[in-house]
């Protein structure tokens, strides 16, 4: 709410502004910062509100600012023809108060889901019990430290029986159903013909310790150094691929097309990201990071002669910020991954910072991304004289980005670390991260 308050409040002030001053005072301070908080925030609430669908939930609100960059600037174009600047200017701020009104019907986060993240930020790493005569009695289960209870899953494995909902005198009652919201466990295997003894309480391990906290920040801080490397190769691509394209031959109206392709692309790869980063058996670091390669690789194919006509540099462009838009879609659920969702707010903030804030040569180190990068090309170039290596830096950003972040499931590894594990129940979703078995990395 207080982003679309700012937003509006500059967009109008400017309408009576007398001079440049005030503009850069109201529209660039003001509606800018206002807009950050909006665009922080709305991405944020859409990973609360939604815990199983929380990575299609996020991949869909991304998408939706690909789409109004994409649509805006040519309706905005159409209004200054028609309009003027100042007429443009008044429609423009009477159609951004919508923002008022949506923000108005937002919900906050519900209690229940409050609780849940609560919970499992406490939740402990899994323990495998194994109880009776046959080996294909197992559970692995977790166990809440704060209120003893289990989270089970509801869903029927390989005919097995029904999750356990009830813990009576330290046993599990693996006749009954899961319905309570507040027990789930995951990973049931069991053959309900030779179940022959309960399955007794496993013994409860120690909290979290601050070498788990301090993994999660080293995982984060990998992430955010990968997602600068990411956003300087796309920052140099948007950039510096006209000049390419010039000397290739092409025209205004075919560059003007190649152009068109990048919002559309960039849509369609937000939902296909979300729903690569939705599905269980994908592990959405390992997609983050075949989005860097492909991406990378695909922009150091542009000065290839072969590929210097206007289909195959369709294909190239679009093919480029579909994988764009797959990272892009990923960001949100990526860092409630590293960080856990209550860090999630925040996390995203300072990510945002590469690719938003960026751009003003902050002091913050994750803001050089989008600053740096066309620095470094533009005197790169100038110094070889040769628009192509445009496109190899911008290549090699992005599969340098790719590159720090396998630094995040090789600490795992050689840490012995299992991946984030999903527990589910019903139609939520919580991400747990067991603790690591080394500290010294």
């Amino acid at each position: 709410m207080l982003g679309a308050v700012l937003t509006n409040l500059g967009l109008i002030v400017i309408l009576f502004a007398p001079n440049l001053d005030y503009m850069h005072a109201f529209f660039s301070v003001l509606t800018g910062l206002g807009n950050s908080l909006v665009y922080v925030s709305s991405h944020v609430l859409s990973g609360l509100y939604y815990s199983k669908y929380r990575s299609l939930a996020t991949g869909i609100a991304t998408a939706g600012s690909c789409l109004g960059s994409t649509v805006f600037p040519i309706l905005i174009h159409e209004l200054i023809q028609y309009y003027g600047l100042l007429g443009s200017l008044f429609i423009i701020s009477g159609l951004n108060l919508h923002l008022l009104i949506f923000t108005a019907l937002l919900w906050p986060v519900p209690r229940r889901t409050q609780v849940l993240v609560s919970r499992a930020d406490n939740l402990e790493e899994p323990e495998s019990v194994t109880h009776g005569v046959n080996q294909n009695v197992e559970i692995e289960m977790r166990r809440d430290a704060l209120s003893r209870s289990i989270y089970c899953d509801n869903e029927d494995h390989n005919g097995g029986v029904s999750v356990p909902r009830e813990v009576l005198n330290q046993q599990l009652d693996i006749n009954s159903e899961c319905k309570d919201e507040n027990l789930c466990v995951e990973n049931v295997n069991i053959d309900k013909n030779n179940v022959s003894s309960p399955l007794m309480w496993s013994t409860s391990k120690p909290q979290a310790s601050a070498s788990q906290t301090k993994t999660r920040i080293t995982d984060f801080l990998i992430y955010l150094l990968s997602n600068i490397f990411w956003n300087a190769g796309a920052r140099i691509m948007l950039i510096f691929f006209a000049d390419d394209a010039f000397s290739m031959g092409l025209n205004n109206r075919d560059l003007i097309i190649l152009f068109d392709l990048i919002g559309p692309a960039n849509c369609v790869g937000c939902v296909l990201g979300g729903m690569l980063g939705n599905i269980r058996h994908f592990d959405r670091i390992h997609v983050y990071i075949l989005g860097n390669f492909g991406a990378g690789l695909l922009a150091c194919l542009i000065p290839w002669k072969a590929t210097h006509t206007f289909w195959c540099l369709a294909i190239i462009v679009f093919l480029f910020w579909l994988m764009y838009g797959i990272i892009l879609g990923l960001l949100v659920v990526v860092t409630s991954d590293l960080l856990g969702t209550k860090a999630l707010g925040c996390g995203f903030g300072f990510l945002t910072f590469s690719h938003m804030i960026g751009t003003f040569g902050g002091p913050c180190i994750a803001g050089t991304g989008s600053f740096v990068g066309p620095l470094i090309t533009d005197w790169y170039i100038d110094s070889f004289e040769n628009n192509d290596l445009a496109m190899y830096l911008s290549g090699g950003f992005l599969i340098l980005g790719g590159a720090v972040m396998c630094l995040v499931p090789l600490r795992r590894r050689l840490c012995h670390t299992s991946h984030p594990t999903v527990v589910r129940c019903h139609d939520r979703e919580e991400i747990i991260e067991p603790p690591d078995r080394c500290t010294g990395i």
